[in-house]
C-alpha cells in the first residue's frame, strides 16, 4: 500500500468533512449513500486504480462508473485531494450557477458515468470493458452499484452479459447498505442469496466488510488484477450513513442534508 490504513482513515474523515461543508453550503446531496461508500472510494483512487495526474492527461486510466449517482457527491472531496481543482474551484462547482467550464472538466479526470435513471450505470460499465476487450487496451473498469438499485432488471441483463462475455477487466462494487430510499431491502424485496444469484451468471464473487480499509484494499487488490475469465464482483457490507451515528440504518433518510441547527449537529457527531 502506498498509505498506512492510518493515513486512509484520516483521508476518509477529511472527504466526509469536506463533504458536508460543500454540500451543507448549497443545501443538498445525499449525505447517507454518499457516505456508504466512503472507505471504498478512498482506497480505490488512492490505491487501487491508475487515476489521471491531472485533468488534461487521462490516455490509458482505468474507467470508473459510479451507477449509484446519489452517492457521487463523496467523489468532490477526494478530486480536491488528488489536486485536480482547487478548493476554491470546487466551492464554485457545486454550487448552482457555478462555473461551466469547471463542470464539464469534472467528468474528465476522476470518473467516465455517473447518475440515473438507476440501473445504467451496469451496462455501461460492461460496456466500457468489452471496448478494452476488443480494442486490446490494458486499463481496468470500476463500477459501483447500490443494492437496491439491483431491483432494476438492466442491471441484471449487464451482469448476463458481463459473465457471458468472460470481462475479467471489469469489477462491479456493491454498496450492500441494506436501505433503499424508504425502507431496508429485505423488507421490500428480498435480495438474499445475493452472492448465489452473481455467481450463477459466472461471476467471481467476494464479500467484505465495506468500512474495513485493511480488507477492502485486500480483496480489491486481489480481484482487480486476476486474469480468470470472470468479471468480479465484490459484495461490501456497509451502513448508510456511516460516519454520523444519529443517520445509520435509518430509513426515509436518502435524500437527506443537514440543515439549519443540524449542520452543527452533523459536524459534532462526525466520526
Amino acid at each position: 500500500m502506498k498509505h498506512t490504513v492510518t493515513e486512509l482513515q484520516e483521508k476518509v474523515f477529511s472527504y466526509r468533512k469536506r463533504f458536508l461543508e460543500l454540500f451543507t453550503t448549497v443545501g443538498f446531496g445525499h449525505v447517507t449513500t454518499a457516505f456508504s461508500w466512503a472507505e471504498i472510494a478512498a482506497v480505490l483512487y488512492n490505491e487501487i486504480m491508475n487515476v489521471p495526474q491531472n485533468t488534461d492527461d487521462t490516455d490509458g486510466c482505468d474507467k470508473m462508473v459510479v451507477s449509484k449517482g446519489h452517492g457521487a457527491g463523496i467523489l468532490f472531496p477526494i478530486f480536491e485531494d488528488l489536486g485536480y481543482f482547487t478548493k476554491e474551484q470546487m466551492n464554485d462547482i457545486v454550487r448552482i450557477g457555478g462555473s461551466n467550464k469547471e463542470l464539464r472538466k469534472l467528468f474528465y479526470p476522476g470518473f467516465d458515468f455517473y447518475g440515473g435513471s438507476l440501473g445504467i450505470g451496469a451496462g455501461v460499465a460492461a460496456g466500457l470493458a468489452k471496448a478494452a476487450k476488443l480494442s486490446g487496451q490494458s486499463w481496468k473498469v470500476f463500477c459501483v452499484v447500490g443494492d437496491a438499485e439491483c431491483y432494476e432488471g438492466s442491471v441484471w441483463e449487464a451482469i448476463n452479459f458481463a459473465g457471458h462475455n468472460k470481462l475479467d477487466n471489469l469489477t462491479v462494487i456493491v454498496d450492500r447498505n441494506r436501505l433503499g430510499c424508504s425502507d431496508f431491502t429485505e423488507h421490500m424485496l428480498a435480495m438474499e442469496p445475493f452472492a448465489e444469484k452473481w455467481s450463477s451468471f459466472n461471476w467471481d464473487v467476494s464479500e467484505t466488510d465495506g468500512h474495513d480499509i485493511e480488507k477492502i484494499y485486500d480483496v480489491l487488490h486481489e480481484k482487480s488484477d486476476a486474469r480468470d475469465g470472470k468479471p468480479h464482483c465484490i459484495i461490501a457490507n456497509t451502513k448508510k450513513g456511516q460516519g454520523l451515528d444519529y443517520l445509520i440504518d435509518k430509513p426515509l433518510m436518502h435524500g437527506y442534508m443537514p440543515k439549519g441547527e443540524d449542520i452543527e449537529k452533523a459536524f459534532r457527531s462526525l466520526k
